[in-house]
């Protein structure tokens, strides 16, 4: 066969089959217990560490930048960590297809809900901003589940099958989704703030959209400055939001204090950016080092 047609039936064959093994993955796990599902996924994510050399090759390179001084060997332990715990988080997905609120409140518990309360007893609309943190998805679902009526705003996965899978995981569990960038977003955006919802970002990788170089590392990051806009222009209560997996297999999602942000979108992305870097330096292995966070630099040089 021609290399050419290969390629293209290789192309159509790969997502088909990913797309398959979801939807087994799935209806399997669903039935499982949470705790089972979890070790299947921590599996998963053992054996991607092993087969994708690639990636397994860019996260060491990462932890180099991040860690200069940690020895190799805690890198590479550090890095199949970071897989395992990846893995582990598509497991408790796949699991959360056939669960429902009062079940996320059995696995997450949310600590600092008195930032909310002080935000709407001000009367201030509410943008929370994270990272690739933990299990991100658990974090919406769990300040959904208790009422926060949050929209994720997001760029669509390039898989059409795998973006309905994503958008209905959310809405599950009351979290619509907003299409970064989409026709009428920010019609979208606004009308979610006037009714006294609030918006979730995620601002920590280097993305084709509207951004600002800040510090990350120590090593300037391309950063969406979209959030840090929004929120000066709407005089939002901006709280960073993160989530961490438990020791117990229980998941703790912590609410910090609003940010008094600086006037200036630059300096207020790179406030909210070192607030994601002090938990990527609490929990590292719960960080997608696998994500070509430097991969541009000011002076036009790539990195891998």
């Amino acid at each position: 066969m021609p290399r050419r047609k290969k390629s293209r039936l290789r192309a159509r064959l790969e997502p088909a089959l990913l797309n398959a093994g979801l939807w087994l993955f799935t209806a399997t796990l669903g039935r499982l217990p949470w705790s089972t599902a979890q070790r299947v996924g921590r599996a998963i994510g053992t054996l991607g560490w092993t087969l994708s050399r690639r990636d397994r090759r860019r996260t060491l390179d990462h932890l180099a930048l991040a860690f200069p001084k940690m020895p190799e060997a805690d890198r590479r332990r550090l890095g199949r960590d970071c897989y395992r715990h990846h893995g582990t988080t598509l497991g408790e997905c796949l699991h959360l297809f056939h669960r429902d609120c009062a079940f996320v409140k059995s696995v997450a518990e949310v600590r600092g809900w008195e930032e909310i309360e002080k935000a709407r007893e001000a009367g201030r609309a509410l943008l929370l901003f994270t990272g690739h943190c933990g299990n991100w998805e658990l974090l919406g679902a769990a300040v959904n589940c208790r009422g926060l009526g949050m929209a994720v705003v997001a760029r669509p996965l390039d898989e059409p099958i795998q973006q309905r899978m994503l958008t209905g995981l959310r809405e599950r569990f009351g979290t619509p989704s907003i299409a970064r960038g989409s026709e009428g977003a920010a019609r979208q955006l606004l009308a979610t703030l006037r009714r006294g919802g609030a918006l979730g970002m995620l601002i920590d990788q280097d993305t084709k959209i509207d951004g600002v170089w800040v510090p990350f590392f120590g090593r300037p990051a391309f950063t969406p400055v979209g959030a840090a806009k929004i929120a000066l222009r709407q005089k939002t209560a901006v709280i960073p939001a993160f989530i961490e997996r438990l020791e117990t297999g229980r998941h703790a999602v912590t609410l910090h204090p609003a940010l008094d942000l600086p006037d200036d979108p630059t300096e207020a992305t790179a406030l909210m950016t070192a607030k994601i870097e002090e938990q990527v330096r609490r929990r590292p292995e719960q960080w997608v080092w696998m994500h070509r966070r430097w991969r541009r630099q000011p002076d036009s040089t790539m990195l891998r």
